[in-house]
């Protein structure tokens, strides 16, 4: 640990203002299955969740939320991936995908120790815990310290094949397993994973003529399968755990889409069709935080006034009905994304 004198609440808020300012360096609307506010969206998530693990496995706090803040801040390096000539992803030696270099429009300290240092090529949690160290040394914070945030940013992509030696190596340490964890659960498990699901196939659906609900709701299910081999691979008891909890509730989401398909006028009106259709007509400028604020402060309200002012008994209750499933929805990507849940 640094020196008691060392204002890290400050120094903490001028990295978060760094990676930020780094994230807008690029302007490109779309690369791969990310969008501009993606990152930043991302990176607050995952540094809630990896407090709540940590608190509650007593991990070093104050490193876990350095590495969180800085884990994706050479990210956006990565360019669309590359394929071969059967249009198969290229992987590299770890069984990681391969991407084009994509170079920033604008540059900033890390972008100059990216080039300076020429880390062109390097897989993002290796060039990101690179620079994190030079950020770190700029503010003479001791070494055992530079050095462990280091090492949580490097551990939150996990190479495929480990032998025993090496996963104990890197993953002996608590929050090395828990920034894995959290990066890994936000981008495939829960609510949040879903909001990112939607994101990444709607303009493949508005490319091909129009958003179609039924398709998307039918691609659902296989999804949510395919991404059950995350939750039981969660390096942590706790994550396992919030992890299958994930999954469950992404499960019974999928339910919802089908039983509110039986009355989809209304649903569309006051349901969770409803709500797929407003993140869809956001998939030119996605924004989780924003789109979360829409619907909690003038979606559901709006509904709300809707339901008093209908004078049909029984379309009201239904409508009730529906709208709940939506507050219900909100409250809990919202915990999802503070890592409560």
């Amino acid at each position: 640990m640094a020196n008691n004198n060392t204002n890290y609440q400050i120094i903490q808020k001028e990295l978060n203002e760094l990676a930020l300012e780094t994230f807008r360096l690029w302007d490109e609307d779309r690369v791969g299955f990310r969008w501009k506010r993606y990152l930043p969206n991302h990176t607050q998530r995952v540094r809630a969740t990896c407090l709540e693990l940590g608190r509650r496995e007593g991990a070093d706090q104050l490193a876990l939320s350095f590495a969180a803040t800085l884990h994706d801040i050479t990210k956006p390096y990565d360019g669309e991936i590359y394929t071969d000539s059967d249009g198969k992803r290229i992987l590299d030696e770890n069984g990681f995908w391969k991407n084009e270099v994509l170079m920033p429009a604008r540059s900033n300290i890390v972008t100059e120790l990216y080039d300076s240092n020429n880390l062109y090529g390097s897989m993002h949690h290796i060039s990101g815990a690179f620079i994190a160290r030079k950020l770190l040394e700029r503010y003479y914070l001791e070494q055992g310290f530079i050095d462990n945030v280091s090492s949580i940013i490097a551990a939150h992509v996990k190479p495929l094949k480990l032998t025993p030696e090496e996963y104990n190596h890197v993953y002996g340490k608590i929050e090395n397993k828990i920034i894995y964890d959290a990066d890994t659960m936000d981008a495939n498990l829960g609510y949040v994973a879903f909001f990112r699901n939607i994101h990444i196939h709607a303009p493949m659906h508005l490319q091909n003529g129009g958003f179609n609900m039924a398709q998307y709701i039918t691609s659902i299910e296989p999804w949510i399968n395919r991404k059950q081999s995350f939750a039981e691979g969660m390096l942590t008891g706790l994550a396992r755990e919030m992890g299958r909890k994930r999954q469950r509730r992404k499960q019974q989401l999928y339910q919802q889409f089908i039983t509110e398909q039986n009355n989809p006028e209304l649903n569309t009106k006051y349901g969770m069709l409803g709500v797929i259709n407003y993140f869809v007509s956001q998939t030119s400028e996605p924004d989780f935080s924003k789109e979360m604020l829409h619907l909690q402060q003038n979606w559901i309200p709006e509904r709300e006034k809707w339901i008093e002012q209908d004078s049909r008994g029984s379309v009201s209750e239904q409508a009730r009905n529906s709208l709940q499933h939506v507050r219900d929805f909100c409250k809990t990507i919202s915990e999802e994304a503070a890592g409560r849940k």
